[in-house]
């Protein structure tokens, strides 16, 4: 399953690896990023999409949101709104973004434990070794690495997914214009049972995940040019209001600002 409106990062240096054959429908992407002392880099924004990821750090700090993150590996788990990315200084890092409803197959516990950044799980999940071997490695020595133990967590893994599966990709062919209530209706779990199953997988609930997937939508529409009126309507809003507050609690500014801001370019 495809995720819709992504972007990459437009930052020098950044570059980035499809997955091995078996781990794509599990794996989004492998990223690197390097840059040294000198470089001067833009405050990224970085939009929630329901995915989640790892990243390896073997340089200088990492901020977000102006909080600085010292150690060596870091959780990107779930996010429900867009955050900033800050980088300065030495900076060579390693990533694996994982498809939305992935993650939880290799962490290994609920992906709702684990919303924003985090470094103080990283020894619990059992990453923390891999991060000295990765340092001494070439892109293509890390990435066979990382699917190595990618491919042995996953074999363990037996959990039943299905259902989780089927409403994902519902809500994502959807663009998160359909009213969950139908949705729900051809998936064969109660309401209840669901969620539970859905905040595991996925680290958020469907509505949240519905709400996240419209707002990139709509931030595919505004940078395109179209009106603000326009906009809400062709993303399934019928209420103005509601329209301003979905994209202001995703994005954390109105969709008017965003619309005039370097940040939607």
């Amino acid at each position: 399953m495809s995720v819709l409106h992504e972007r990459l990062p437009h930052i020098s240096g950044f570059l980035t690896r499809p997955p091995a054959p078996a781990l794509a429908a599990y794996v989004q992407r492998f990223w690197w990023l390097e840059g040294d002392a000198a470089t001067v880099y833009d405050e990224q924004m970085l939009h929630p999409d329901g995915a989640c990821g790892v990243i390896f750090n073997f340089a200088d700090p990492l901020a977000f949101d102006g909080h600085l993150h010292k150690p060596r590996a870091l959780i990107a788990g779930p996010q429900l709104a867009s955050s900033r990315l800050q980088l300065a200084g030495q900076v060579r890092l390693m990533g694996v973004r994982f498809r939305p409803g992935m993650g939880a197959a290799f962490f290994g516990i609920s992906l709702d434990e684990l919303a924003g950044f985090h470094s103080s799980d990283w020894q619990r999940l059992g990453f923390a070794g891999m991060v000295d071997q990765l340092a001494e490695l070439s892109r293509e020595a890390q990435q066979l690495l990382v699917e190595q133990e990618l491919m042995k967590r996953l074999q363990a893994t037996q959990e039943r997914r299905f259902p989780v599966q089927q409403l994902l990709s519902e809500i994502t062919a959807t663009e998160g214009r359909a009213r969950l209530a139908d949705l729900l209706q051809s998936v064969p779990l109660g309401q209840r049972q669901l969620e539970r199953l859905f905040r595991h997988h996925v680290g958020m609930t469907p509505k949240q995940f519905s709400r996240i997937q419209r707002v990139a939508l709509v931030r595919n529409q505004l940078r395109a040019g179209q009106p603000l009126l326009d906009t809400a309507l062709a993303c399934g809003y019928s209420d103005q209001a509601h329209f301003i507050h979905d994209f202001k609690t995703v994005v954390g500014m109105t969709p008017g600002r965003y619309r005039a801001s370097k940040v939607s370019r």
